[in-house]
């Protein structure tokens, strides 16, 4: 049989997406015309979206591998992108997602019952994305922005950082040189992208990567009960450290490290005197991270 793994993100994946994302439009009163120009379908494939139960497009993308948390921050990152002109991307979220997916295997059972001649030791999607960390933290600003998100920037403001597999120092660790603050109800970075771009952040990395390898990137953002209500709410693992005075870098990230013997998604600093809260969200890439920060502000603007 001619088959290919990438059929799972055209023909599986990006179609019940779209079902999914062309709902949510049409929840928020769209024409099908409007949908169908956003979507990039014609008129009569919305109105068959439309047509389709909602469960269903969700039940196949579960089969598939994906969590229900996952699906909903993945259509609500889309729509929030589709809605804001950037169908550029758009095309390379999905993409970028779907290779993603792939590398790390998560559709290898739904691919076997397709094709029964799929050996279990199959492992040739891991080879199928190459990690570029730079273009993955662009993209990842480019999802955070949204005017929920920017209701989770603190008053120290927020960044993000990713880093390398095994970062030695500072400089392995790229993340934004000014961090990102709100311009227009819109989180905005103060410039490109740098490696060696937050001291802050990459301590906060390079003390944590002996206690939990898998955690390469991560984001601050605002702490208070409404956050700490959704982390419960939502199932997130996560613990805190303080209230402490000290504010140097590696006083709190040595907090934070002692924190991460079992990988928690989320370390709550609780502050100090003159110091401001902050949640610190961790993930394996920064996508994960920024999937993570837009579900939590969705509801925290809900």
């Amino acid at each position: 049989m001619l088959d290919t793994p990438l059929s799972l993100i055209t023909d599986i994946l990006l179609p019940n997406v779209r079902g999914l994302v062309a709902k949510r439009l049409r929840a928020q009163g769209m024409s099908q015309n409007k949908i169908s120009y956003l979507v990039g379908v014609t008129q009569p494939a919305v109105k068959q979206y439309l047509d389709e139960d909602e469960e269903q497009y969700i039940d196949k993308i579960v089969e598939l591998g994906l969590k229900k948390d996952e699906i909903d921050s993945l259509v609500s990152t889309l729509v929030s992108l589709v809605l804001n002109g950037r169908g550029e991307e758009v095309s390379l979220y999905i993409t970028t997602l779907g290779l993603l997916l792939l590398s790390e295997l998560r559709f290898c059972n739904f691919h076997r019952s397709l094709n029964s001649s799929i050996p279990l030791d199959c492992k040739i999607c891991q080879g199928l994305y190459k990690e570029e960390e730079e273009s993955e933290l662009g993209l990842a600003i480019t999802v955070l922005k949204s005017k929920e998100v920017s209701k989770l920037i603190p008053e120290v403001l927020s960044n993000i950082a990713f880093s390398k597999k095994d970062p030695k120092d500072v400089l392995d660790v790229i993340a934004v040189p000014g961090r990102i603050t709100v311009i227009g109800d819109l989180p905005t970075p103060a410039s490109k992208p740098m490696w060696g771009g937050s001291k802050h952040l990459a301590t906060v990395l390079l003390k944590i990567k002996d206690r939990c390898k898998k955690w390469r990137s991560v984001m601050n953002v605002k702490y208070d009960d409404k956050i700490e209500n959704i982390l419960i709410n939502e199932g997130f693992t996560y613990k805190k450290v303080g209230p402490s005075d000290r504010r140097d870098d590696d006083a709190i990230a040595q907090m934070i490290a002692k924190e991460m013997g079992d990988c928690p998604e989320v370390v709550v600093h609780l502050g100090g005197n003159g110091l401001e809260p902050n949640a610190y969200v961790f993930g394996q890439n920064p996508l994960e991270v920024a999937t993570k920060v837009t579900r939590i502000a969705r509801l925290y603007s809900s």
